[in-house]
């Protein structure tokens, strides 16, 4: 009886040990340093330019990431992209008040979303969006970058310009060993599509 228990416990063991081993980890959020950089295949958050370095912090305490004269701001309270703006102050992509954060510590099934008005250079119409997203899963992507264990979003993304509207739906993963989304799909407008390249951080 007692070879018995033992037997089970031993067991139990095993199986909680391994149970551990494949469940999908918590991710917190990234800090990041000056001199971090993210590299992209062609794009980042429609902005033709590639290789984006954190370079400090703005006035109001914003992250700042730039690539060449472009300028990434990025909210201190959240990590959310507010805009990005060429060096003279010409605005490119603007999200008002921010665009949705994601809500870190991060963990399978998480959801959340936001509302946000998104105007874009050369744009006469600002739609308002209204995007929520889940975490549906923890998995393996491969980008150009690498393959890596990431956390897998589906998010619905609602557009309006009165009197039209439209739905559109983004998939992202985001790699905890990159510190960073390393794709982002877009199922309606490709110029949104990211793919991270290559990175290195301090």
């Amino acid at each position: 009886m007692r070879t018995t228990v033992i037997w089970l416990a031993t067991l139990f063991s095993l199986l909680s040990a391994q149970s551990r081993a494949t469940d999908p980890p918590i991710a917190e959020r990234p800090m990041y340093k000056d001199g971090d950089v993210f590299e992209y295949v062609e794009r980042f958050q429609t902005v033709a330019c590639k290789r984006w370095e954190m370079i400090g912090r703005d006035a109001d305490g914003s992250w700042l990431s730039q690539c060449d004269d472009n300028i990434a701001h990025f909210s201190a309270e959240t990590g959310a992209l507010q805009r990005i703006v060429r060096k003279d102050g010409r605005e490119l992509v603007t999200f008002l008040p921010s665009a949705p954060a994601i809500p870190f510590p991060l963990q399978l099934g998480k959801k959340w979303g936001g509302k946000f008005q998104l105007s874009m250079a050369g744009d006469i119409i600002s739609p308002t969006v209204d995007e929520t997203c889940e975490v549906v899963s923890f998995e393996t992507v491969k980008v150009a970058a690498g393959d890596f264990p990431a956390f897998r979003f589906e998010c619905t993304t609602a557009w309006l310009v009165w009197p039209f509207h439209g739905n559109v739906t983004v998939t992202m993963w985001y790699a905890p060993a990159a510190k960073s989304l390393v794709k982002v799909s877009n199922s309606s407008d490709p110029k949104w599509d990211t793919e991270l390249a290559r990175y290195s951080l301090k």
